[in-house]
């Protein structure tokens, strides 16, 4: 109970000294001030059940604040913790129709004087308090019904793998378990073994050998070309036991990569789609093709002495930076802020050679850097990693080997 925020205790406190006063009806009134009521009573309803985090969570004005009260985690585990929450928020929405009935019955018992609360065709005291009744039943029996966790599909699978419920203790206590964070209250924990997914309206915990999952349909959100890269993935998430229901997730690009990674067996890509590739690689296959049309550097060196790319050590070094630009090439580009100058090319003399990839990601992300439009990255400059002299894509060339023949003893 000392978990509660503060803010969740004074929310309770006003709502109640509100609602008090609110019992003081004097006046009658017109269709348009009943119809902004039921809209701000709706709107407080569902603005608990999907609360805008950044405002209400913080203080602890959300419905997940007051679930707390009525149940302390630390009393619970996880799965029985995780499947009262559910029921909660399920209850709370269905009671959407009683509070609305309360609301004109409140209107009606509590008017004062003579006359009517509200316009003829809305004041049926009684019809509003049978409604009251029907909706009050309605909810309990649904709140009687689904509080029964052990009678879910998901249960199920615990009594069938009754080693589940341990294992997925050590799953979310874990610090080697994969996360993703949804939102505040929505979490995916994933380990080679085991598949977890938490929110308040859905709670899995299953063994990874019992999940499929797959590449549904894929997705760009309707965002800035500067945030391009959050891509968003949708994951059909099925399960071996049939009485268990899928859905879907929607993953940020990085997110799929990353818990691609941690998967035994890779998330299933059918023939038919494509996943996007990220905005940083589309970025690099367009700057390995613009710089195999420059012309070819030729490089001697002896085959014991070729080293491998001076800035990663593991890839063939296959690039060389050598000034070979006129000038005349195209230099404005796009600013976010408006148009802007690169500064012009510099000779460089630096004798290490590069893979193409890691040239490619210095060039890229100092156009990124500054906020370029995507489409005239390859109008940039960026600084040589040893000298710091300034190249532009003309200046980067592929190269070709000429063996040195090796002296003999």
């Amino acid at each position: 109970m000392t978990a509660v925020k503060r803010g969740t205790w004074l929310f309770i406190i006003v709502l109640g000294v509100l609602t008090a006063i609110t019992c003081e009806f004097t006046t009658q009134l017109t269709y348009l001030h009943v119809a902004s009521h039921v809209a701000i009573l709706s709107a407080a309803h569902f603005a608990l059940v999907h609360p805008p985090e950044e405002l209400l969570d913080g203080p602890g004005l959300t419905l997940f604040d007051l679930f707390t009260i009525l149940y302390n985690s630390r009393q619970y585990g996880f799965v029985e913790y995780a499947a009262k929450r559910v029921a909660f928020f399920h209850v709370f929405v269905a009671s959407y129709p009683a509070m609305i009935s309360f609301y004109f019955v409140h209107g009606s018992l509590f008017m004062k004087g003579t006359g009517s609360r509200f316009p003829e065709l809305l004041d049926h005291p009684w019809l509003w308090l049978t409604t009251l009744g029907c909706s009050v039943i309605g909810s309990i029996i649904y709140c009687i019904f689904i509080k029964d966790y052990e009678q879910w599909p998901i249960y199920q699978y615990y009594r069938d793998h009754p080693e589940a419920l341990t294992e997925v203790q050590e799953v979310i206590t874990s610090p080697e378990t994969f996360r993703i964070k949804f939102s505040q209250r929505t979490l995916l924990l994933v380990t080679r073994d085991f598949f977890v997914y938490s929110s308040n309206w859905k709670f899995v915990a299953v063994r990874m050998a019992d999940v499929r999952l797959q590449v549904d349909n894929t997705r760009m959100p309707n965002i800035p070309d500067e945030n391009e890269g959050l891509r968003y993935i949708l994951i059909k998430v099925s399960f071996r036991p049939a009485y268990i229901p899928p859905f879907t997730l929607s993953l940020r690009q990085d997110y799929y990569r990353q818990l691609n990674d941690i998967l035994e067996v890779p998330i299933f890509v059918p023939p038919h789609i494509n996943v996007p590739l990220t905005i940083m690689e589309e970025l690099k296959e367009d700057f390995v093709q613009k710089i195999s049309t420059n012309t070819r550097y030729t490089h001697r060196v002896k085959r014991t002495e070729k080293d491998p790319c001076f800035a990663c050590g593991t890839e063939e070094n296959i690039v060389k930076l050598e000034k070979s630009c006129t000038g005349q090439e195209p230099r404005a580009i796009f600013h976010n802020l408006g148009l802007r100058l690169t500064p012009p090319c510099e000779s460089c003399s630096c004798t290490p050679l590069w893979c193409s990839g890691c040239i490619a990601q210095i060039f890229i992300t100092k156009q990124n850097v500054d906020n370029v439009n995507r489409y005239e990255y390859d109008r940039g400059t960026a600084q040589c990693p040893t000298c710091r002299k300034n190249f532009c894509i003309r200046d980067v060339h592929f190269v070709d080997f000429d063996y040195i023949v090796e002296e003999t003893d």
